[in-house]
């Protein structure tokens, strides 16, 4: 967190000590949720504000996140409340990735750079209007780019849950992208639950 956290004030030591598991859990899953905010409110800036203020509300907080059936899950939770929070603070819906963060992505290696743009929008168009735990794990899993074990981790839930849910996902972005036959099974054969196409 940083040092003008609430829960410090300017220069001055913690109101309370934070306890040693939660430090570890903020080391811990402070990159991710700074990831992810990022993709949806598209500046670093704003993501680490985010997500420092869902660290002050769990350490306000700490002993009913630890009661919680899942720990991780819970946070996650919050995370997602406070980056919904800044971008409507902002006059804004949150996205995962605009049209100019995912232009790199999509123009990197490109031989057809308009066309792969043109895919690039209709997929990640298609993420968003996935179901919220199915667009979690394939943000995480295709988007950032963690494994299915990460992934499991971050959002509080089992290996083949995000297993799952990603076959899922994939079936249902197969059909909005129209993906259907030859794709499909090309698709299917290129990678099962690890890649996206």
């Amino acid at each position: 967190m940083t040092e003008t956290s609430p829960l410090r004030g300017e220069g001055v030591a913690p109101l309370t000590p934070l306890p040693a598991d939660f430090r570890a859990f903020h080391q811990l899953y402070r990159p991710a949720y700074v990831r992810w905010a990022e993709l949806h409110l598209g500046g670093r800036d704003e993501a680490e504000e985010a997500v420092d203020r869902t660290f002050e509300q769990m350490a306000a907080e700490w002993g009913e996140v630890l009661r919680a059936d899942s720990p991780a899950g819970h946070a996650w939770a919050l995370l997602k409340r406070h980056t919904e929070e800044a971008a409507r603070a902002r006059g804004r819906r949150p996205v995962v990735m605009d049209t100019a963060a995912f232009e790199t992505v999509a123009l990197r290696d490109a031989v057809d750079p308009v066309g792969e743009l043109a895919e690039s929008l209709s997929v990640y168009q298609a993420i968003r209007e996935l179901p919220e735990r199915q667009h979690d794990v394939i943000v995480l899993r295709y988007c950032i780019g963690y494994s299915t074990a990460e992934t499991a981790d971050i959002l509080g839930i089992s290996e083949p849950g995000v297993r799952s849910t990603a076959r899922y996902a994939r079936h249902r972005l197969k059909e909005t992208l129209g993906l259907s036959g030859e794709a499909a099974e090309a698709a299917k054969e290129g990678g099962d639950d690890e890649q996206v196409h």
